[in-house]
């Protein structure tokens, strides 16, 4: 089973946010392809892009409201296509505007029960 396969919660498709992320030497950047409660997805970075096994900061903007979120992400997994590759990371700092955002996008995270909360308290 592949990396990408290996997911703990179903990504929903994000159409209209880029992001911008920095190697430490250039800032790239990428579309968002798909978020979930812990990663994203971004397509079309350069494959020079350093993925060190270090986090990354990045800000993600775009959709109707033009909202920016500032996160820092480590990569899991990469997937290169000629000059071009995708790239999942998994949000290991965010505020709690994107903690909403994400939430708001997945359907089945509208119960009482705050599933967010419960995964990222047993985390690190």
């Amino acid at each position: 089973m592949s990396d990408i396969d290996k997911r703990r919660y179903e990504r929903v498709e994000l159409k209209g946010y880029i992001a911008d992320i920095a190697d430490g030497h250039f800032i790239f950047g990428g579309i968002i392809e798909d978020v979930s409660l812990d990663g994203l997805r971004l397509n079309d970075l350069p494959v020079r892009f350093g993925i060190d096994g270090k986090q990354y900061r990045i800000v993600v903007s775009g959709g109707p409201s033009n909202k920016h979120f500032k996160l820092t992400v480590f990569p899991c997994w990469k997937d290169e296509r000629g000059s071009s590759m995708d790239v999942g990371f998994e949000v290991v700092e965010n505020n709690g505007e994107w903690k909403t955002f994400v939430k708001q996008l997945l359907p089945d995270i509208s119960s009482e029960e705050d599933v967010w909360d419960q995964y990222s308290a047993g985390k690190r």
